[in-house]
């Protein structure tokens, strides 16, 4: 028994395929730099081959989707073979690993039934009953993110995403400017943080990726680009510790999502670490975390929106850099998913 509990938990954690900017890249990248640092657990990276990580790492697909040449020109079936081939690689490997870690619930199902090891898949995103219910009854142990995410799935826990604290430097000193950052579709409402910079006659730095699609290109074109100016910036795609250094830069993070969310956007967090406060609509995961008026204003009026802008200074740096360091360190994230792992190999559930 004694020899059960101290030998290493082998983990084989597989990423999306896009890429490691994502919003579920980047909180593997995260998890796997936390769990690097314990002793209970070994953990392997299956990820694209352009992945940059310390941990082992099993190459899944030569490059990134989202960094391949030719990307704009994929079909609909050439990606999802991509995508397939990134997921599956981890089956011919499974003998080497106690638990096998899923970050996609696309096509999370077909990859279990090939699986003899315990999986845990962490959703990323909304999922429907008819979903839910075919990879539960294949067994999988699924992790929502919040409440809200959880709803009436029966998931095996709720863990929060974590960010890597230590490695973001707040500032203390009010910002210059707004700032939003995400990808530049309609419900990410980038348009409502452009007439909120507007009102408030405050500067506004665009952070996103435009896409290819028709309907991302007809809303840049449409509802970003003709206000673009001297006050009104867009600064495209940038890298972490890019984005890190203007929103510490900041006066606040715009986040005016036109969205019913369940999962805490990990920009609303790397903000506050920063010690930037947010303003923008509601974020009911992030409602339940305790004091969270103290660092942020929400509110689906965008006159309130615009009047929270207006009156920044109410917000004190240093608490918004504690509240995330109280609620986002990927280092607790780590410590819940070692105990789910332990728990699913005495076969606790």
């Amino acid at each position: 028994m004694i020899e059960i509990m101290l030998k290493k938990i082998k983990i084989a954690m597989v990423a999306p395929s896009f890429g490691q900017t994502g919003g579920p890249e980047i909180v593997v990248k995260n998890l796997v730099n936390a769990l690097l640092k314990r002793t209970e657990v070994d953990v392997t990276l299956f990820a694209p081959a352009d992945w940059k990580i310390k941990s082992k790492h099993i190459p899944t697909i030569p490059k990134s989707i989202w960094n391949m040449k030719g990307f704009k020109d994929q079909t609909e079936y050439f990606r999802r073979n991509l995508i397939l081939e990134n997921i599956l690689k981890v089956s011919s490997y499974q003998d080497k690993f106690d638990i096998i870690h899923l970050h996609s619930y696309r096509y999370a199902y077909a990859v279990a039934t090939l699986l003899k090891k315990p999986c845990v898949l962490t959703l990323h995103s909304k999922i429907t009953k008819q979903e839910f219910d075919q990879m539960k009854k294949i067994g999988i142990y699924a992790v929502a993110q919040s409440k809200a995410h959880k709803k009436n799935f029966k998931t095996v826990a709720i863990i929060n995403n974590g960010i890597e604290i230590d490695k973001i430097k707040p500032s203390f000193i009010k910002g210059t400017y707004l700032i939003t950052a995400g990808r530049l579709l309609e419900n990410k409402g980038i348009d409502l943080a452009i007439k909120i910079a507007q009102e408030t006659k405050k500067k506004l730095l665009i952070f996103g990726r435009i896409g290819v699609g028709e309907d991302r290109q007809k809303y840049f074109h449409e509802k970003i680009k003709p206000f673009l100016n001297d006050q009104i910036i867009y600064m495209g795609e940038a890298s972490q510790n890019k984005l890190f250094f203007y929103l510490k830069n900041a006066e606040a993070l715009l986040f005016p999502i036109r969205a019913n969310l369940s999962i805490c956007p990990l920009i609303v967090m790397e903000s506050l670490a920063c010690g930037t406060p947010v303003i923008g609509c509601r974020v009911r995961p992030f409602e339940e975390l305790s004091e969270w008026k103290k660092v942020a204003y929400l509110s689906e009026n965008i006159d309130e929106l615009i009047k929270a802008t207006v009156s920044i200074e109410k917000f004190d740096r240093k608490k918004c850099r504690e509240f995330a360091e109280k609620h986002s360190d990927s280092s607790v994230m780590a410590d819940k998913y070692i105990k789910l792992y332990e728990k699913i190999i005495k076969n606790k559930f």
